[in-house]
C-alpha cells in the first residue's frame, strides 16, 4: 500500500516526534510498500494536484495528528488547505487520524465556515478521530456530536525503534513554550512572574539532578535561556542540531530521562510513551484534559493558579516520593493506550477495506 501522510512539518520537534508514532502504526498495521510526507501546513490541495499526485499515486491519506483544528485565520478555520467543494473528488480512502481541537476558551471556538468544512471532511473521511486529550468534548461542544478519541499517536514513538542515551549523568527535561505568549502566561507581567519562579524551581533542581531544557520550536529558545541563565548545571539543547533531521535524537532525550516538566502537549506524550513521569505546566485545555483522560492529573499544575511555584514544587516531591509506583502506573497506562490504539485499527482497516 502506497500511502501520502500529510501533518504539521513547519518547525515543531513535538509534531515530527508524533509523525514516527503515525508511521509505526502505519507499517504495524498495514502492508506497507512507501509513505509518503507533505506539510499539511503549506500543501494546498488543488485539482491538479488531487488528481495526478494524490489519485494517481496513492493508495492511502492519512490527515495528521497533531492539533490541526486551529487557525481562524486559516482560510478554512483549520489546517487543512482544500476547498470544501473538492474533497469529494479525492478518491481513495482518507483518514482523519487522532488530531487535537488546540483553540484556546478566548479565542471562541471554531469559525462557521471551519464547521462546515469539518462536516464535509467527517462525510467524506473513512475515519475521523480526535485525541484523548479532552478534544472529543471540545468539539462536541460546537458540533452536537461526537467523534471517536483516540491516543495521540506520540504514544507510539518507542515501537520498533531505538533511541540510545547522550547524557551519562541522572537528568531532567524542562519544556517551556514562548509561541504565543498572550495566551500562555496571560500578559507580559504574568510572563516575568513565570520566569522567575521558574529559575527558583531550576535553581532547586540543578543540585540533584543536570537540567536540560528542550525547546520545541525557535520562539521557545529565548524564554528557555532566560530560565536556565546563570544556573550551574543547567543548559539548553542545541535546537539547531535537532531541527529538524535529528527529531529522533530529541525524542530519545525523553526516554532517558528521570522525569520531564512539559508546557506542550508532546511534551508530556512523548515521555509517557517511556514511562517516564511528567509533571504538566497547564497553559491551554488540552494539558489538563491528556492528564485527566490518563489519571495523572495529580502531577498537573496550572500556570494560573497563584502559588505556581509552591504548587510545582509539591507535585516535584510526590513525583520523587512515588516514583516506582508512578512508573508502573505508566506501564499499565500504555498498555491500555495499545489496547485503544488497536481497536481503533482493527475498525479503520475495516473501514478502507483491509
Amino acid at each position: 500500500m502506497r500511502i501520502l501522510h500529510t501533518y504539521c512539518l513547519n518547525y515543531n520537534i513535538g509534531d515530527y516526534a508524533l509523525g514516527i508514532g503515525v508511521k509505526n502504526l502505519l507499517r504495524r498495521n498495514l502492508d506497507v510498500t512507501l509513505i509518503g510526507n507533505t506539510n499539511l501546513q503549506g500543501r494546498e490541495f488543488t485539482p491538479y494536484y488531487i488528481r495526478e499526485v494524490v489519485n494517481k499515486r496513492y493508495d492511502l491519506l492519512v490527515i495528521g495528528g497533531g492539533g490541526i483544528i486551529h487557525g481562524a485565520h486559516w482560510p478554512n478555520g483549520w489546517f487543512w488547505l482544500i476547498e470544501k467543494e473538492l474533497i469529494k473528488e479525492i478518491k481513495i480512502p482518507f483518514i482523519v487520524y487522532g488530531v487535537g481541537y488546540n483553540y484556546w476558551k478566548e479565542e471562541g471556538g471554531i469559525p462557521e465556515r471551519g464547521i462546515v468544512h469539518l462536516e464535509e471532511t467527517m462525510k467524506r473521511a473513512a475515519y475521523f478521530s480526535v485525541r484523548n486529550d479532552g478534544s472529543q468534548n471540545r468539539l462536541a461542544e460546537q458540533f452536537g456530536r461526537s467523534v471517536p478519541a483516540i491516543p495521540d499517536p506520540g504514544f507510539h514513538v518507542d515501537w520498533g525503534l531505538e533511541y540510545s542515551r547522550k547524557v551519562d549523568e541522572p537528568y531532567i527535561l524542562i519544556q517551556l513554550a514562548n509561541d504565543k505568549p498572550e495566551r500562555r502566561f496571560g500578559s507580559l507581567e504574568k510572563r516575568g512572574d513565570f520566569v522567575r519562579q521558574m529559575r527558583e524551581v531550576t535553581e532547586f533542581l540543578s543540585k540533584r539532578y543536570k537540567v536540560i531544557f528542550s525547546p520545541h520550536v525557535p520562539e521557545d529558545i529565548s524564554l528557555s535561556h532566560e530560565v536556565a541563565n546563570g544556573i550551574s548545571n543547567a543548559e539548553v539543547w542545541d535546537f539547531g542540531y535537532f531541527a529538524f533531521d535529528h527529531s529522533d535524537e530529541a525524542v530519545g532525550y525523553y526516554k532517558h530521562a528521570e522525569f520531564v516538566l512539559a508546557m506542550r502537549g508532546h511534551g508530556q506524550i512523548v515521555p509517557i510513551a517511556f514511562n517516564t513521569p511528567v509533571i504538566s505546566l497547564e497553559n491551554h485545555p488540552k494539558h489538563r484534559g491528556l492528564m485527566e483522560n490518563l489519571g495523572l492529573i495529580d502531577y498537573n499544575v496550572s500556570l494560573a493558579q497563584d502559588d505556581f511555584r509552591g504548587e510545582l514544587m509539591e507535585r516535584i516531591h510526590s513525583l520523587e516520593s512515588n516514583y516506582f509506583s508512578l512508573k508502573a502506573k505508566y506501564s499499565t497506562i500504555n498498555q491500555q493506550l495499545r489496547l485503544d490504539t488497536d481497536a481503533a485499527w482493527t475498525e479503520i482497516k475495516s473501514n478502507i477495506g483491509k
